[in-house]
């Protein structure tokens, strides 16, 4: 099923995990029928209101919107309630589904096309049941956000489960990724790796290094704009193929992650890793 969140809502979802700003979940959502598939499920439109239908105000919590949850590639979040739209004046057909933050105009923030198109005669209820829609992106592959950060922002966003962008984030290397948790990455264990600690300071990420202090900022696209540097290592450090960020210093969570374009074998004598320019990207993936 193609679905998204919306490039609106993905900003201020990555802005408020990388980029120092605060996004406040609603505490109202609007949902619409699309009697046509969206244009773009990244960018909206496609609404159709026909049959006496408008869109329908969730209150947002996790009772409509339930945990979401990781299978494979994809982050899903679904209805956990019947949704009543009320009686169709007439018939009323519909592909698709869009989610608003107002009840009339407002921003897109998702949506998706259902598996079966519904159908309503006149006079008859509009009730969505429980699981029928869906909202998802693309999770735990290289380069996007980890399945732990996916999960944890459409908490955020719908069910208004409070995520807090952690204060120190953590540069890391591993010689075999996860990215589905980031908790099974195999890192270093000697040759004097740890991981580099950074943490924002007006709106930016500030680091300090083995080398002395550099600033780390992120904007959209949420890439690195600065070199992370690792010192050079001591020791054997194994092959490594991966990085990323966790939010901390030590264990944690992984919250983005890719595969180098080259692995690196580390012994002692070795330059040590660095960090290039927009070599870290935070990505949401549509589910297409």
């Amino acid at each position: 099923m193609p679905s998204s969140i919306s490039r609106f809502l993905a900003n201020g979802l990555l802005d408020h995990v990388f980029g120092g700003n605060t996004y406040a979940p609603l505490p109202t959502i609007y949902l619409a029928l699309l009697a046509t598939a969206p244009i773009s499920y990244f960018d909206g439109g496609g609404e159709v209101e026909e049959a006496g239908v408008s869109r329908l105000a969730i209150v947002n919590d996790a009772t409509a919107f339930p945990a979401s949850t990781t299978i494979g590639l994809s982050t899903v979040k679904t209805n956990g309630i019947p949704l009543d739209f009320g009686t169709a004046s007439s018939t009323l057909a519909s592909v698709a589904f869009g989610f608003y933050d107002a009840a009339v105009g407002g921003s897109w923030l998702g949506g998706g096309t259902f598996t079966v198109p519904l159908s309503f005669a006149s006079g008859v209820n509009v009730v969505i049941p429980s699981e029928a829609i869906a909202i998802a992106f693309n999770a735990a592959s290289a380069g996007s956000c980890s399945g732990y950060l996916c999960r944890s922002l459409l908490n955020f966003a719908f069910g208004a489960v409070d995520y807090l962008s952690p204060p120190t984030f953590a540069a890391y290397f591993t010689t075999a990724p996860n990215y589905t948790t980031g908790n099974g990455a195999v890192e270093p264990s000697g040759g004097g790796y740890s991981r580099i600690a950074a943490r924002r300071i007006n709106g930016a990420l500030n680091g300090t290094f083995s080398n002395g202090a550099e600033d780390i900022t992120i904007s959209f696209p949420f890439s690195l704009a600065f070199v992370i540097p690792f010192p050079p290592p001591t020791g054997s450090q194994g092959t490594v193929i991966a990085g990323g960020l966790f939010d901390a210093i030590s264990g944690g969570n992984l919250l983005c992650g890719g595969d180098f374009v080259t692995p690196l074998t580390l012994v002692s004598g070795n330059s040590g890793v660095r960090f290039a320019v927009n070599s870290i990207q935070v990505k949401i993936l549509s589910i297409a």
